[in-house]
């Protein structure tokens, strides 16, 4: 299995293995201390760093149901969406602060102990985001912009 550490050309290296009109699965992977990265029901890569558009946070409850019966995590909840190049997200800030308005990046976590569902940090439920920053290394390693929050 390829691990692509964070780098220069992390997107192009991405775009040789993935299909980026495809969908994607992201889900932390606990035993390597990194994103694995699914598509059409395989692991394609291991990485550090993606980003994603049109994104799903998904939690399978029948999953969740067997870590709080077990005390033991397992592969149940994933962020789904299309990878896209952060350079893309960069640009649409730009556009943003072009028309003074702010983009504003929100943390997001999920422990299946505590929550349903992903949460933002002030524990309100997401289901989808318009674009995703993953970092495996930083302090708040899921975060949203714009995202679609339930009440």
């Amino acid at each position: 299995m390829i691990h692509l550490p964070i780098g220069q050309n992390l997107f192009e290296r991405i775009s040789e293995l993935i299909d980026l009109d495809k969908p994607v699965e992201i889900y932390r992977n606990l035993h390597k201390k990194c994103w694995s990265v699914r598509q059409r029901g395989k692991v394609k890569l291991h990485t550090d760093y993606i980003c994603l558009k049109n994104a799903e946070f998904k939690v399978s409850q029948k999953g969740r149901d067997r870590v709080l019966k077990e005390q033991r995590k397992n592969v149940h909840a994933f962020i789904k969406g299309f990878i896209v190049n952060p350079a893309e997200i960069n640009k649409m800030e730009d556009v943003l602060e072009s028309y003074s308005q702010k983009a504003e990046w929100v943390a997001v976590t999920y422990n299946p102990y505590r929550y349903d569902s992903f949460v933002t940090d002030e524990e309100k439920a997401i289901r989808r985001a318009d674009y995703v920053d993953m970092c495996i290394d930083c302090r708040n390693p899921v975060m949203v912009i714009e995202g679609g929050n339930d009440e």
